[in-house]
């Protein structure tokens, strides 16, 4: 339920500033909805506990990478308007 909320609000925010670093932060929260769907799919038995391991660390390395891609890119965004002045 409450990575329903955080995917929302951040996909909220997103449509408020439309920038490529919010886009890619909504998406990067949007894989708690994943964690969530692959605890729910692993406890009704649908998914043994090794596949959803190695699904639930995946997702974590996709969160890992597009924070860091967020960051970057805004980082650039902001040493390009520093620099054009």
């Amino acid at each position: 339920m409450f990575s329903i909320l955080v995917a929302l609000l951040s996909f909220v925010a997103f449509a408020r500033r439309r920038t490529m670093s919010y886009l890619l932060i909504a998406v990067a929260f949007s894989t708690f909805l994943g964690k969530t769907g692959l605890g729910l799919t692993y406890l009704i038995g649908r998914m043994n506990s090794e596949m959803h391991h190695s699904f639930e660390h995946s997702l974590d390395v996709v969160m890992m990478a597009l924070v860091l891609a967020a960051v970057y890119y805004a980082r650039s965004q902001e040493s390009q308007k520093l620099g054009s002045d």
